[in-house]
């Protein structure tokens, strides 16, 4: 689960390293977010000369989060909170890869997601 004003790593290539969450946006109903949710955040720490601006708001779909997915007979941990920051306009990656391990969960929703990442579980 993730509240408002937690850390997260960025796993694509768009060049913010840390950012901070500040809404969560798919789930109004509720105080945190899941994973295949939609939360604002806010650059903390960014790469030099790249696409993104520090302090800058943007949207990011959670891919990973330490606490476990549940499937059928098993459990699936991850070892930190991460993510991939979209465009504006509509939930596509502002990205061109994705280093983070996309879970099955995404094939429905988020099918540019998973063809982007390495590796799928």
């Amino acid at each position: 689960m993730l509240f408002t004003g937690s850390r997260l790593k960025v796993g694509d290539n768009s060049g913010a390293l840390k950012v901070a969450c500040i809404k969560v946006m798919s789930r109004s109903k509720y105080r945190w977010a899941q994973l295949t949710d939609v939360v604002l955040i806010s650059v903390k720490r960014i790469k030099p000369h790249k696409r993104v601006k520090k302090k800058e708001k943007l949207r990011f779909l959670l891919v990973n989060t330490k606490k476990g997915i549940k499937r059928i007979g098993q459990v699936i941990y991850f070892v930190q909170n991460g993510g991939v920051i979209l465009k504006k306009e509509d939930p596509v990656p502002l990205a061109s890869r994705v280093s983070l391990v996309s879970p099955f969960e995404f094939r429905k929703n988020f099918r540019r997601v998973v063809t982007m990442s390495s590796v799928n579980v």
